[in-house]
């Protein structure tokens, strides 16, 4: 529950930032979010699993990688 409150105001603030380059920053992360998506499956607990995959979920859905 206390992970929570933090998660929320990072998806809140998250929204107000500008980004430069989208298609630098979708290309240059898409092998680390495949590799933190491993690496969640692999070790992560339940909260982990959760919160990597809405991140994931976010950044694969905003750089078009359905």
């Amino acid at each position: 529950m206390k992970l929570i409150f933090p998660l929320m105001a990072l998806m809140l603030i998250s929204g107000c930032a500008t980004v430069q380059n989208q298609s630098a920053i979708c290309s240059g992360s898409a092998a680390l979010r495949t590799a933190h998506a491993a690496a969640l499956v692999a070790d992560g607990g339940a909260l982990s699993k959760a919160s990597g995959a809405a991140l994931i979920g976010t950044i694969d859905a905003g750089c078009g990688d359905f």
